[in-house]
């Protein structure tokens, strides 16, 4: 056994394969051997410092090739997506639709050995299957993080900041990968569907340089995800997005059908792959989180500007106060907005703020997205 196999983390014991409630450092190998067979100096002790250990075989497995022939015009979230090469087509998942932080500007994420190189062509479905038509180009692939952005095609409905069967996203998570363990999860693929399940570990870098969350599902020893569904984002109880699939582990293929028995999933945590595309995660209609400051008197103090916080601005991204234009407005980021209110003759008077983005869609009313005068 070389180093380089061996990955660790923090998760769960594992008896089994049931998981019980106790936080254990994790040693992930590829193979479980007795003690008796082992050399002193890399048996694994039973406890370390005061924490249980715990020794798993880990054997992740390469992407293949699953066919899936449904067709969406609009580019959305788990929907196949594939290119072909002059031996065979290379198929996997599109994650969901993200904005760059530069302008706003939606574009499409999966994960990077689901594409070819910079500035080749992907489609949907995939090269070959019914109705298959180009979905983009791919624009920037992650260099650190198996990660990568496609401009989408512009003869294609507009990028609907979804994902089948889950819905709209309100955005990623802000909370630490280790905060995710022992949380319920969701994934939706393009080989598997839905697929609910529970993060039983953050590994740490170890030797590999990457960290991931380890995803099971429950109950425990089922199917999560299965080749293809590389690309799929991963998103907990709220449908924030908290990491990005990219390769299954444990995994089981049936000995009496063609359909597999377990597999267990590995994403990549979605903070540091929002940083290597310089991206964020795409939301439709906008929505205003909070206008400061919110008052004119306020703005008379700030040099005559407010900041509009918020998700799903764009370069194009329009306001109005109780129906009337901004004087100015500069997109700072898809989550940042500097508006100069307009003059009205409304003083003491709260007005509504709305915020469309362009492709007309307008930011939901609330108290939070008020003015007053």
């Amino acid at each position: 056994m070389q180093p380089t196999e061996v990955t660790f983390g923090v998760g769960l014991k594992q008896i089994g394969r049931t998981y019980v409630e106790e936080v254990a450092l994790i040693v992930y190998v590829p193979e479980k051997r007795p003690e008796a067979q082992l050399a002193p100096e890399v048996a694994i002790p039973r406890a370390w410092e005061g924490y249980a250990t715990d020794v798993v075989e880990s054997n992740p497995e390469p992407v293949a090739l699953v066919n899936d022939s449904a067709f969406f015009n609009a580019p959305r979230g788990g929907v196949s997506i594939g290119w072909e090469d002059p031996f065979q087509v290379h198929i996997g998942t599109l994650g969901c639709v993200a904005q760059r932080r530069s302008d706003g500007a939606r574009r499409l994420l999966t994960a990077d050995h689901v594409t070819p190189a910079l500035g080749s062509d992907m489609f949907q479905p995939q090269p070959g299957a019914a109705q298959s038509k180009l979905l983009g180009t791919v624009e920037a692939q992650g260099t650190d993080w198996d990660c990568a952005i496609l401009t989408p095609d512009p003869g294609r409905g507009t990028p609907d900041c979804s994902v089948l069967d889950i819905g709209a996203l309100p955005g990623s998570s802000t909370a630490p990968p280790g905060d995710h363990v022992w949380k319920a999860v969701r994934k939706r693929g393009r080989a598997t569907g839905l697929t609910s399940g529970v993060v039983v570990a953050h590994m740490s870098p170890g030797q590999v340089g990457i960290e991931r969350l380890r995803v099971d599902t429950f109950p425990f020893g089922g199917l999560f995800l299965w080749h293809g569904d590389s690309g799929s984002v991963l998103v907990n109880a709220d449908d924030e997005v908290i990491g990005l699939i990219v390769q299954g582990d444990a995994m089981q293929p049936s000995t009496t059908s063609t359909n597999p028995t377990a597999a267990i999933g590995l994403a990549l945590p979605i903070a540091p792959v929002l940083n290597e595309l310089s991206i964020e995660i795409g939301v439709n209609p906008p929505v205003i989180n909070g206008i400061n400051p919110n008052t004119a008197l306020g703005v008379l103090a700030n040099g005559g500007k407010a900041t509009i916080t918020g998700r799903g601005f764009d370069a194009s991204t329009t306001v109005t106060f109780n129906g009337v234009g901004a004087l100015s407005v500069v997109p700072a980021s898809p989550h940042s907005l500097v508006v100069i209110p307009p003059v009205l003759g409304l003083l003491g008077t709260t007005v509504p703020v709305v915020v469309t983005n362009a492709f007309g869609e307008q930011s939901p009313p609330g108290p939070q997205a008020t003015f007053t005068y």
